[in-house]
C-alpha cells in the first residue's frame, strides 16, 4: 500500500502483528496510539514522552510492544507492536520515531516501512516507495488499523509532523453526523506531548 491507496481488509485474529522495519544505520522507533471505544486513548512506547511515562503494553495486555533495537553498523532493524483486538479497540495507530539527537535522514533514505500480519495469511505492507524524503521529520504515522464490525480495515495514510517536531500526533475518536451516531478517528500531528530524547 502507499499515501492514497484504497483501504485494506483483513480477518480479525487472536494476534495482529504490527512490524516496522529501517535501514540499522540509523535508530528510529516504533510506538502505538491504541484508541479505545469509549475514547480513552493509550500509548504503548519504549520511552516516555513530556509527562507519558513509558509503557510496554496496555493495562488490559491487548497491545504489547516487544522491545528496543538500537542502530546497529549494516542490515535492518525492526521493532514489532502485538495486537489482541477485541471489541474494546476501536483502532490501533502505530507510529514511527527517530529523536533529531540521532542525527538526520528521511523517511525515504532509511526505508522506513511497515507490514501488519493477522497470522491467518492476511498481510498488508505500507511501503517506503513514496515516503518524505525531507531529512528535519522526524514522526511518521504509516499507516492504521481500524477494528470494524466486519473485519480489520488497514488505511495506508502516511502523515508526517512538521520539520524538527518532537511532538506526538494527537489521537481523539470524534462522533459526528446528525445523530452523533457516526466515529472517526481523528490524527492531529504534533499536537501531542513533546516526546523524551533517548
Amino acid at each position: 500500500m502507499t499515501k492514497g491507496s484504497a483501504s485494506a481488509r483483513m480477518t480479525k485474529s487472536s494476534s495482529i502483528r504490527v512490524r516496522c522495519w529501517w535501514d540499522s544505520r540509523t535508530d528510529y522507533d516504533l510506538y502505538a496510539l491504541v484508541v479505545y471505544t469509549d475514547g480513552r486513548v493509550k500509548t504503548v512506547a519504549t520511552f516516555p514522552a513530556e509527562g507519558v511515562p513509558a509503557q510496554l503494553a496496555t493495562a488490559d495486555g491487548a497491545v504489547k510492544h516487544l522491545g528496543d533495537v538500537g542502530r546497529q553498523a549494516i542490515g535492518v532493524a525492526e521493532e514489532i507492536i502485538e495486537i489482541a483486538l477485541d471489541d474494546s479497540i476501536r483502532a490501533v495507530i502505530p507510529v514511527a520515531y527517530s529523536a533529531q539527537s540521532n542525527g538526520n535522514g528521511s523517511f525515504f533514505e532509511y526505508r522506513v516501512s511497515m507490514e501488519l500480519d493477522n497470522g491467518l495469511g492476511d498481510r498488508v505492507v505500507v511501503t517506503a516507495e513514496n515516503a518524505n524524503d525531507n531529512s528535519r521529520i522526524y514522526t511518521c504515522v504509516p499507516g492504521m488499523l481500524e477494528n470494524t464490525p466486519d473485519g480489520v480495515s488497514v488505511h495506508a495514510l502516511e502523515h508526517y509532523s512538521k520539520p524538527k517536531s518532537e511532538d506526538r500526533p494527537l489521537v481523539s475518536l470524534v462522533r459526528r453526523g446528525l445523530m452523533k451516531k457516526t466515529e472517526v478517528v481523528a490524527i492531529e500531528m504534533d499536537a501531542g506531548p513533546r516526546n523524551a530524547y533517548k
